[in-house]
């Protein structure tokens, strides 16, 4: 079975699709019988020309050459951002082509539309590619799980940040130098905002959201936090109180009531999700019947996110679909009505009575406190307090602690971390 593809976009997803096809075909086809033919090769850049031709791929500047021509199968778009992917993918789909694609960013945004598309064309879209890279995630769900309820998600869906909370912690840095070994190593972009602020984590759960529960949530109703304001103290406090910080995504789903949220987290150290070092990618699934389920391996790059890619162009070729998802009433859940329990860090006037004071607070807000651990003294005035706190509604713990930074013996802003129980 021969099936004639075409590239947009060559970029480093783009260009390392090309060398493993070229590397790999004999093997693809060996397993699958699936002959994959890359017809033409496409990017708005002359120079990456240059690119298609080492592979001995035709190579064009305009992507209507590739939309329209009768003789492609699929259409594999790996240019990323909204516009023009958006414009190519549906073009594609009128055209009767399948589309595979890498595209978070869109199909976050746009999913509901863009797979409403195909279903109604009777045409399929791979995405495997773009959530958590080489990891066999969105197949293992929508084919492997397909009789399991899937009740939580936990993800650590960034590799960027996860590189950079673990530099924290090992070399002990503060997260501005953990940033910029983070781009020396190639894990961050020179302008990391949408990986820091937790936006592409976002994304990404977003997509997860509709596999599992058949929900496309707007972006702007999910709780999304980065891990900006995550200092090195943080890091070491959690440490010896036997956490560590991870930039989370979590989808919680109870009745008709879903919760979603991003934000940095502490994870026990020993559950499996605390391990997760360097800039690898983890997600942990609470399902039944299968039970707990860890899926593990390196999320970005572009030679493991090429095999999902390939892997995508391989399960079309075949007839592999997934199917539009049941659209249930579910609610999703807004963040102020969360319950969790909080590690708080606040910098306060070496003095008696500041305890007292912040205590009075949090009981005025039905907070009780757990534990209370006062730091050596870091500046002239004020020593780190850490105080970790039973469960308590999130928008009490908010209201608490904009009155605890009003106080003249702290030193705002005062810092918050959620806790996980898993």
């Amino acid at each position: 079975m021969v099936k004639k593809i075409g590239i947009i976009g060559l970029g480093n997803v783009g260009a390392a699709t090309l060398k493993s096809l070229a590397d790999h075909s004999s093997l693809v086809k060996r397993r699958t019988s699936v002959k994959i033919e890359v017809k033409i090769a496409c990017d708005s850049r002359k120079s990456k020309g240059k690119i298609a031709s080492k592979y001995g791929v035709p190579f064009t500047t305009d992507a209507s050459k590739v939309i329209n021509d009768p003789q492609i199968d699929i259409i594999v778009e790996l240019i990323g951002g909204i516009e023009p992917a958006l414009t190519f993918i549906k073009q594609a789909l009128e055209n009767g082509k399948n589309v595979v694609t890498a595209n978070k960013a869109l199909l976050a945004e746009r999913g509901k539309e863009l797979f409403s598309l195909a279903h109604r064309k009777g045409k399929n879209i791979g995405f495997e590619a773009s959530v958590c890279g080489a990891i066999p995630l969105i197949k293992s769900i929508s084919e492997g799980l397909v009789a399991c309820d899937i009740k939580k998600i936990y993800g650590i869906l960034n590799g960027t940040t996860n590189y950079i909370l673990y530099k924290m912690g090992s070399d002990k840095i503060d997260f501005s130098l953990a940033l910029r070994k983070a781009q020396k190593k190639g894990f961050a972009e020179r302008k990391p905002h949408f990986d820091i602020s937790g936006i592409d984590t976002l994304n990404k759960l977003c997509i997860l959201s509709y596999l599992c529960f058949g929900v496309w949530p707007s972006l702007e109703r999910v709780y999304a936090e980065g891990i900006s304001k995550i200092s090195m103290l943080d890091i070491v406090c959690a440490e010896e109180l036997n956490y560590r910080v991870k930039l989370l995504a979590i989808a919680k789903r109870k009745g008709d009531s879903l919760d979603l949220r991003v934000h940095p987290t502490l994870v026990p150290i020993g559950h499996p999700l605390s391990e997760v070092s360097y800039a690898y990618n983890a997600v942990y699934l609470d399902t039944h019947p299968a039970g707990d389920l860890l899926f593990y391996g390196r999320g970005a790059g572009g030679p493991p996110t090429s095999s999902a890619v390939i892997s995508d162009i391989v399960s079309l070729s075949q007839g592999s679909k997934i199917s539009e998802r049941e659209k249930e009433k579910i609610k999703l859940k807004n963040i102020k009505s969360v319950r969790s329990r909080y590690y708080i860090r606040f910098m306060a006037h070496d003095e008696p009575g500041v305890l007292a004071k912040v205590s009075k607070i949090l009981a005025s807000q039905h907070i009780s406190i757990a534990s209370v651990t006062q730091k050596e003294k870091l500046h002239r005035k004020f020593v780190p307090v850490i105080m970790i706190t039973h469960a308590a509604k999130e928008a009490d713990m908010q209201r608490a602690l904009e009155r605890i930074d009003k106080l003249t013996v702290i030193k705002s802003p005062s810092q918050i971390i959620r806790i996980e129980d898993f």
